[in-house]
């Protein structure tokens, strides 16, 4: 798991587009929402933009990585305009250039809003049935208990079966990271998100 101070390195901003014009802001936040939206990493067009900004095409992919990351938290917590100018003013940014990429994010805010909704799966029911077979020739007097699963999701039903031992795992796994969701650095970080 990535400390906070990793966390907050990724939204720094590198100097050349944090020191940039609204214009040149804007362009470079069309290219990291597309990636947002469709989630290619392409790198078309950055050898032009190196050239004419007169730094290396690794800078240009850094900058734009770092700015697909700040502008895809402002829509993946759906943060209203003036969270979204506190979280482009702690990344490095310009004035000018915040408020370009704020105005970005509200002419495509029902795009992006639609795109990252349609995306998420959630949860909707869990239906479950154990079945314990009694009889066998190879079970010989013992009995085998099995569960079954009927996990329904936005995206349709999921049927699974398992055993005591693997759902007494799961059951493990999940109350750990409960547990980890209540430690001071998840408080700490959600209270950064929100």
């Amino acid at each position: 798991m990535a400390s906070l101070e990793e966390d907050e390195a990724e939204l720094r901003i590198p100097g050349f587009l944090a020191t940039a014009d609204a214009r040149v802001a804007q362009e470079f936040g069309v290219i990291a929402l597309e990636r947002v939206v469709t989630g290619k990493t392409g790198m078309r067009g950055f050898g032009k933009a190196a050239k004419v900004l007169q730094i290396s095409v690794e800078e240009v992919e850094q900058g734009v990585a770092s700015l697909t990351t700040v502008l895809a938290r402002c829509v993946r917590y759906y943060l209203p305009r003036s969270q979204q100018l506190l979280l482009l003013a702690d990344a490095g940014l310009q004035e000018v250039a915040r408020e370009a990429l704020a105005d970005l994010l509200t002419e495509r805010q029902e795009e992006l809003y639609g795109e990252i909704l349609s995306s998420v799966t959630s949860y909707r029911n869990l239906n479950w049935r154990l079945d314990i077979q009694v009889a066998s020739r190879s079970l010989q007097q013992q009995s085998r208990p099995s569960y079954l699963l009927a996990l329904a999701t936005s995206n349709g039903v999921k049927h699974m079966e398992a055993d005591f031992s693997v759902l007494k795992e799961v059951c493990a796994q999940l109350e750990a990271a409960l547990a980890e969701s209540r430690s001071a650095y998840s408080r700490r970080f959600q209270r950064f998100n929100k």
